[in-house]
């Protein structure tokens, strides 16, 4: 990193910068799996070449045919690496339950880490300049850089064509702004990924790896563990990508939006995950006829959507279960809201009426309705962990039927200690509530002057130090 920025800070050639930042990016990602970053690039040159012959066609037809091929090349190789042990499995299975014997291969596949992020992110692009809303870029250096740049190439967040192309255009200067502002995104990430998710990993793996026979204290203790797990470890990840991009000179947008204050299952998804959610609206629920054609197509829509959106996650049917489920309670909230909706216009005459009210009464936001949301993204969290079936039935079963049994020697956890969990729980519920007042740590840190920034600086780096966990453990999201 410190390298990038010295050769960035000598160089005042724009395209030199621009391809250290590729070079950079290209060796960050080599230094896993050499043999995968033949991929990156096949997908980059199909990106570059479809986004050229696609502005440069006068006929739709030719249009349409050139967005088909590059998006149906991109998806073959995800579905190939990601999903043809998966598909192929099924077929297996449903051809022994007919009587016949299993006839496709199984294949010895390594999946591509980060190819879910950026085989979305370079589709992005041919289909903006498709729909004018980019123009093709004839610089492939800078379609490469977009395609594999490394601060959020391995989970995120998935950048749009139209958003960081243009930032490209320009020589890049390091400001001590951009600096201040990268480091203090970075630590907060950072506490967020060792000293919360890190601490809960253990736990949320000793429950889910083998939950048979455990009560439903343990498994909500798990739930609320791996749902907070999930929260920074994810979003930690997108915090440090921010930052170091946000040192380079790039802005980078935000992917999550303080998720578990959400009062409905249609403002979680506003709020989590902010980049695919919204990448899967404008790239697939909107294509697809979004809520233009009817409610029972609009609701055809969400269920398609969110279904991919769960195969997205991985090949594996507790994540298609999950996206459905999602999708169900989306369906199921635009039906009553809905009828909320109809029944107000009926009652109340709307001209009379304040916003606040009226948001209050169409919202229902209080307690209840957090706690009832939020009851729901827990459950989410809890068929998205359990990776088999039987698991998941047993787990979702305990979770809804509560069977008050409150023996702690019940927890079987063996040598993982859980009030460490319950700690790093307690630490996020204190540190996500003063961030969520204040606005957001990381900002708060921008105000301050520098001698309060160092005292930060200062008592983190011994908090880290301390408590820097034994065991490593990998960021959630490199599987997808």
């Amino acid at each position: 990193m410190l390298s990038v920025m010295l050769a960035i800070a000598l160089i005042g050639s724009q395209t030199l910068q621009i391809f250290i930042l590729l070079l950079a990016s290209y060796i960050f990602y080599v230094s896993w799996n050499p043999a995968f970053i033949s991929l990156i690039i096949l997908s980059t040159i199909n990106v570059y070449v479809a986004a050229l012959l696609i502005s440069r066609c006068r006929q739709r037809f030719w249009r349409v045919v050139w967005l088909v091929l590059s998006c149906t090349f991109n998806l073959g190789i995800l579905g190939f690496f990601k999903y043809y042990n998966f598909f192929v499995g099924a077929v297996n299975q449903a051809i022994v339950i007919l009587g016949n014997e299993a006839l496709l291969p199984l294949l010895k596949i390594t999946l591509p880490i980060g190819i879910s992020f950026y085989t979305f992110q370079s589709m992005g692009y041919p289909i903006d300049v498709f729909r004018g809303h980019k123009a093709a870029e004839k610089s492939f250096l800078r379609v490469a850089l977009y395609v594999a740049f490394f601060p959020q190439l391995l989970s995120g967040p998935i950048l749009r064509s139209t958003e960081f192309m243009p930032q490209l255009k320009n020589v890049i200067k390091l400001k001590y702004d951009n600096l201040r502002s990268g480091v203090n995104l970075f630590l907060t990430g950072l506490v967020k990924k060792i000293l919360i998710a890190d601490y809960l990993a253990p736990v949320t793996n000793k429950i889910f790896d083998s939950p048979q026979g455990l009560p439903s204290l343990v498994i909500w203790f798990g739930t609320i563990a791996f749902s907070i797990q999930i929260l920074c470890d994810f979003s930690g990840y997108t915090d440090m990508a921010r930052g170091v991009a946000r040192i380079l000179g790039f802005d980078v947008p935000i992917n999550f939006n303080y998720p578990y204050v959400a009062h409905s299952i249609t403002d979680f998804w506003r709020r989590w995950h902010i980049s695919l959610s919204s990448w899967l609206r404008d790239y697939v629920y909107i294509p697809l006829g979004g809520s233009r054609a009817g409610n029972v197509k609009t609701y055809r829509n969400l269920l398609t959507t969110m279904g991919l959106c769960g195969l997205w996650h991985g090949a594996n049917w507790n994540f298609v279960v999950w996206g459905l489920y999602q999708g169900i309670l989306l369906v199921i909230e635009r039906i009553f809201k809905r009828k909320k909706e109809e029944e107000f216009v009926r009652e109340t005459d709307l001209q009379q009426v304040g916003r606040s009210q009226k948001k209050a009464m169409f919202c229902g936001a209080g307690i209840v309705t957090w706690f009832f949301a939020q009851y729901l993204v827990f459950l989410g969290w809890l068929i998205f962990r359990t990776g088999k079936w039987q698991d998941m039935v047993y787990c979702v079963r305990k979770y809804i039927l509560f069977d008050f049994d409150f023996n702690i020697s019940t927890f079987g956890l063996g040598a993982v200690n859980p009030f460490t969990a319950a700690f790093a729980i307690l630490l996020f519920v204190i540190l996500h509530s003063f961030s969520y007042r204040i606005g957001g740590i990381a900002n708060r840190l921008d105000r301050m002057n520098w001698p309060g920034r160092l005292l930060v600086y200062t008592a983190t780096a011994f908090v880290l130090i301390a408590f820097w966990p034994t065991g490593r453990t990998a960021f959630i999201y490199f599987q997808f």
